[in-house]
């Protein structure tokens, strides 16, 4: 009997793990494979215990893991780990982070492979993204030049020791009037800046500077600079000249602005599904449980309704219309949701073809209301013969209570909520 139990909780473990396990025979067939495996790769665990994971596996990667399997099976060592490209049923490659370990008979022979698939592919194509992006980042400082204006002049700028070819390529000025003027620099400075580096040099200079300023070219272009200036004294202490150095550092400028913008663009990305373009799981979780926590806070002064949203069909207009049909009308609802909600509401996609709402500062019976109004219009998407597809989904609605100690427990309410209405003739839908 306790074996039985035994084997029914191995079996329970093993199918319900949310990380992708399999048996592989010696020869690479699939023994058993679990849901989430099965989920990953696309196929339904029937058809994938068909194939072996020769077929799964992408080419490039193939020879490296045949290598481990054979080392694997030979005794070098017991486990190996590896990253990897899959193919999915739909033909596009995925990553995942394969563990295979070998397990033996009482003889030492080879029995089975357990192998553990971790889903890494939106961590990897992330960190593409990111490695793309530092890549820019490298290719335009390698393109910076080092252009710069020195020149030497008195402490009073009545006369000019030196100056650089720099002068005519940053300030765009001919360097003989700085000779016959050596303040005349300070003209071309951006008036809003003038003033301060005017009253600069007006003072008695004794300590090295660093001042930063725009000069307006005779183009109308702008340049930014960064003039760093130090002291040349004699043997008594006293101020002979100054060495001033301007850097043009609009490049800079102009590539901190670019970073800035990358790196808000790869926050986004990070907080974005990509195909419907609203929260992704990791955002839209964030939001309900700081939700959550200011509900708490409030001890009951306030409330808001979560609705939990399922796209009815969705494997049917898959394997009716194509995967890029599907994609159509997860788009669609998607903009249905983000065109209607408010902008303090959060819609997100939770995961496949289900959606959450969080409808702030909102109790049941109005959140009811706006989600009857949301659906009033009927919502299609055209295949590609032009037939018109119509988007049905199931809705489950939950307002916080108290009793709520976590998001789980108020997302499996509304979960909950929305199985109750799934078999439904006509339970609220968009159509």
């Amino acid at each position: 009997m306790a074996e039985v139990v035994q084997s029914d909780v191995f079996q329970s473990t093993f199918e319900q793990c949310g990380i992708g396990l399999a048996h592989v025979s010696p020869t690479g067939d699939f023994i058993r494979v679990n849901k989430a495996l099965s989920s990953f790769l696309g196929y339904s665990q029937e058809e994938l215990v068909k194939l072996d994971f020769q077929d799964i596996t992408h080419p490039d990667f193939l020879d490296n893991d045949l290598q481990h399997v054979s080392e694997l099976i030979d005794g070098f060592y017991d486990s190996y780990q590896m990253e990897k490209l899959y193919v999915h049923k739909d033909g596009q490659t995925i990553w995942g982070k394969l563990t295979v370990t070998l397990v033996r008979d009482e003889q030492g022979e080879p029995q089975y492979f357990v192998s553990v698939v971790e889903d890494i592919d939106e961590k990897k194509r992330f960190e593409a993204r990111y490695q793309q992006s530092q890549e820019t980042f490298r290719l335009i400082v390698s393109a910076l030049s080092d252009r710069m204006v020195v020149w030497v002049t008195t402490p009073d700028l009545k006369q000019l020791i030196y100056l650089n070819e720099g002068y005519t390529q940053i300030w765009g000025r001919a360097g003989k009037e700085m000779y016959d003027d050596p303040a005349s620099f300070i003209r071309h400075i951006h008036v809003a800046d003038r003033d301060r580096i005017k009253q600069h040099y007006a003072n008695h200079i004794d300590e090295p500077w660093v001042h930063e300023y725009r000069v307006m070219r005779d183009d109308g272009s702008l340049r930014y600079i960064r003039e760093r200036g130090q002291l040349i004294r004699d043997l008594e202490g006293k101020t002979t000249s100054v060495v001033i150095t301007a850097d043009d550092i609009s490049k800079d400028k102009h590539l901190q602005e670019a970073l800035k913008s990358a790196n808000h663009k790869l926050n986004v990305l990070s907080r974005t599904d990509g195909l419907t373009g609203i929260d992704n799981r990791r955002e839209c979780l964030s939001q309900v449980e700081d939700e959550l926590k200011r509900l708490s806070r409030v001890n009951g002064k306030t409330t808001s309704t979560l609705a939990f949203i399922d796209l009815d069909d969705f494997k049917t207009i898959n394997d009716k219309y194509g995967h890029h049909v599907g994609d159509l009308a997860l788009k669609a609802l998607a903009e249905r949701l983000t065109s209607t909600m408010r902008s303090n509401d959060t819609v997100g996609r939770y995961g496949g073809d289900e959606f959450l709402l969080l409808l702030r500062d909102t109790e049941e019976h109005e959140a009811q209301v706006v989600l009857n109004r949301l659906f009033e219009t009927p919502l299609e998407v055209k295949s590609d013969q032009n037939e018109s597809v119509a988007i049905y989904c199931s809705i489950g609605i939950s307002q916080w209570l108290p009793q709520f100690e976590d998001i789980q427990s108020w997302i499996e309410q509304a979960d909950q909520s929305m199985y109750q209405v799934k078999g439904v003739k006509k339970p609220l839908t968009c159509e």
